[in-house]
């Protein structure tokens, strides 16, 4: 019997070709989903230092996250608290780099490993935008990891904000203009 006869077995292919189809899509979403898009971090509610450093060390490794345009690999800070850089974000500030939004969206992460002058890394600082986190603070959530993942600080950190509030206007971000 041909398929060109028979509407049925046109109709049979077709639905077998779709739902391949979609299960291939299903895959490649799941797949890029894992890729530092932003998801919101939260436990029992809240989100925590550990529940972040899990998320970005372990299930979502950061050093696979793009880095800000310009700041490929190491390169010379003119702030605090490290000498030396590297800056990874995640796709949400991407693109709130990139296409110059103004202020990252919930969800943004930015994960600034900081070295020493002989390039030993020391310190990890994190910038997690959390809605309704900190309003007066841009909603901000700072963390400050040692390498092993110990925390040293998070949340309303002073330290942070009271540098950070320099360029505020910048949604509390140094390295350039999101504008």
């Amino acid at each position: 019997m041909s398929t060109s006869k028979n509407p049925n077995i046109k109709y049979q292919t077709f639905i077998s070709l779709f739902t391949v189809s979609c299960l291939i899509s299903a895959l490649l979403l799941i797949f890029w989903s894992k890729r530092g898009t932003g998801e919101l971090l939260k436990k029992e509610g809240e989100t925590d230092a550990q529940t972040l450093w899990t998320y970005m060390t372990v299930d979502n490794p950061y050093q696979q996250y793009p880095t800000w345009p310009g700041k490929e690999g190491f390169y010379e800070s003119t702030m605090p608290p490290g000498n030396i850089l590297k800056l990874y974000v995640n796709d949400l500030a991407l693109d709130t780099i990139v296409n110059k939004r103004g202020v990252f969206p919930e969800g943004a992460l930015l994960i600034k490993e900081n070295y020493t002058d002989d390039r030993k890394l020391f310190l990890i600082t994190v910038m997690y935008k959390m809605k309704g986190f900190y309003p007066a603070g841009h909603d901000w959530y700072w963390i400050k990891y040692k390498p092993d993942g110990e925390v040293r600080l998070e949340g309303k950190v002073d330290a942070c904000i009271n540098c950070h509030v320099g360029v505020a206007g910048n949604d509390y971000v140094f390295t350039g203009s999101i504008k």
